[in-house]
């Protein structure tokens, strides 16, 4: 579970990366 947890908010990290242009 916590390793889901952990990728979940990799997962939500990546998306906000790609939403903010660099």
């Amino acid at each position: 579970m916590f390793l889901l947890h952990e990728y979940d908010i990799f997962w939500t990290f990546l998306i906000i990366a790609s939403l903010i242009p660099i």
